[in-house]
């Protein structure tokens, strides 16, 4: 036989992780709307929970995970009658291929059918006895409050950590291919978006969904901002993949909609609520979102 020498190329990387926890929340619990520089996991143990990201929402049920891009305004809450138990991490990698591919979209929801299918659950379930050992271990202490890990379980913590990212990109690129398209009203944040255009297109965002006032709403909230407006079109682009005015009149659109279906306002006091001139301004806006009146779009017994 011939000599051969067969290497592995160098890995020099270094893993941060940041807010791993159990949690049990109960009815009602509700963590809110916030955005961070980390990539998130969050593994639903028990119950379920809602999750808002960038407006749109997700339900993660028992069984599910979801992952969540770093910049992505998200909130949580459990309206559900059960009690709502949880894994969760936060972390990042200096990897550049690997935050390409933890950053491809917002978020990412992984079905417990489809994680079932890997070692996610047995991975945790080995944080899950750690965390146990590490609690017995500090209440024999005299702080019982700091919570410290021996050097052999800082190692199983990161393999572990590192092992539940590679089963997430592992189930994710198998399910690639079967995910169905986006909503068209759901934003796309752009993979090249800095941490600073992601603050400020939040910070913009938050401004837009409060007033909902096309023209006003994009001066005023680079005024308050101290940008330019040409600087408040262009940071928010780049991180929703539309320009503000057509994220106010997408949510414009949603809301006239709600308003439409859930109750029985008059034409005119929906059209003053979303900043129309006039019920006919409105109509002939609606009209022209979707092709038909709201009076048309609006359910019978309504009229």
């Amino acid at each position: 036989m011939e000599p051969f020498l067969h290497s592995f190329p160098k890995v020099v990387n270094t893993l941060q992780i940041v807010g791993c926890h159990f949690g049990l929340q109960p009815t009602g619990w509700h963590f809110p709307r916030h955005h961070h520089h980390l990539y998130e996991l969050l593994y639903c143990m028990e119950g379920e929970v809602i999750q808002e990201l960038n407006r749109e929402t997700v339900t993660v049920r028992q069984g599910d995970w979801l992952l969540i891009k770093s910049g992505v305004r998200h909130q949580s809450t459990n309206t559900s009658a059960a009690l709502f138990g949880y894994f969760n991490v936060h972390f990042d990698l200096d990897d550049a291929d690997l935050r390409s591919l933890l950053g491809a979209s917002a978020y990412r929801h992984i079905p417990a059918h489809v994680a079932g299918q890997s070692q996610l659950q047995h991975y945790v379930g080995e944080l899950e006895a750690m965390m146990r050992r590490s609690r017995e271990q500090i209440a024999r202490t005299p702080d019982p409050q700091q919570l410290t890990l021996r050097f052999e379980d800082k190692l199983l913590l990161q393999s572990y950590t590192l092992l539940i990212i590679h089963g997430v990109l592992a189930l994710l690129r198998t399910q690639a291919d079967t995910d169905s398209p986006r909503p068209a009203t759901t934003p796309v944040p752009s993979k090249d978006a800095t941490l600073f255009a992601a603050d400020a297109a939040h910070a913009i965002e938050e401004q837009l969904s409060l007033g909902l006032c096309e023209e006003a709403s994009v001066a005023g909230v680079a005024k308050q901002l101290n940008l330019s407006r040409s600087q408040c079109s262009k940071l928010f682009s780049k991180v929703y993949g539309l320009s503000p005015r057509q994220y106010v009149s997408r949510q414009k659109l949603n809301l006239a909609k709600e308003l439409l279906v859930t109750t029985n306002l008059p034409m005119a006091e929906i059209a003053e609520k979303l900043g129309f001139h006039s019920a006919s301004h409105f109509s002939r806006q609606f009209r022209r979102w979707t092709g038909q009146s709201p009076s048309d779009f609006r359910p019978k017994h309504f009229i």
